[in-house]
Formats: structure tokens, C-alpha cells, sequence
């Protein structure tokens, strides 16, 4: 510790002269709807897939096709290399 701290009052007793801060009901109320509704919107955001199914589809042919083509590629170029 620095002695900075007892300069300036930052000691475990501070802690005890700060009382609780709670917010009152209406902003609580209004708070837990709002995050009730965003909790409800991103549910029915992940119930429906149909604009991105074609994503789980296409991507592994894509990736699919790219590995098999740098395979045939790779085994290619080394008969060409190694000429068996």
C-alpha cells in the first residue's frame, strides 16, 4: 500500500458510511419488462432459422469442395515432383 491512502480517508471504514441505493419500484418494474421483452425478442429470433438454413447447407459443400480440390492439388504436384 501507498500511504497516499490514509491521506485521503480510503480506508475500511469508508465502506460503512456509504448507505444502500436500491431503485425504487416503478423503475425496477420498468426495467425487468425491458429486459423481459429483449429476452422474448432474441428467443424468437432463434426459433426461426428460415432465412439462414441455406447457410448450414452451402458453407461445408463450399469447404468441402475447396479441401478436396487443394488435396488433389497437393497430390498432384508431388507425383509430379517425385514422378511415380
Amino acid at each position: 500500500m501507498t500511504g497516499t491512502t490514509t491521506q485521503h480517508g480510503d480506508g475500511p471504514g469508508v465502506l460503512t458510511l456509504l448507505g444502500m441505493h436500491e431503485p425504487g419500484r416503478v423503475r425496477d418494474a420498468r426495467v425487468r419488462e425491458r429486459c423481459r421483452a429483449a429476452l422474448e425478442q432474441r428467443r424468437r429470433r432463434q426459433r426461426s432459422p428460415v432465412r439462414r438454413s441455406w447457410h448450414r447447407r452451402l458453407e461445408p459443400a463450399i469447404v468441402g469442395t475447396l479441401c478436396s480440390v487443394y488435396l488433389f492439388e497437393v497430390l498432384s504436384r508431388a507425383v509430379q515432383l517425385y514422378r511415380f
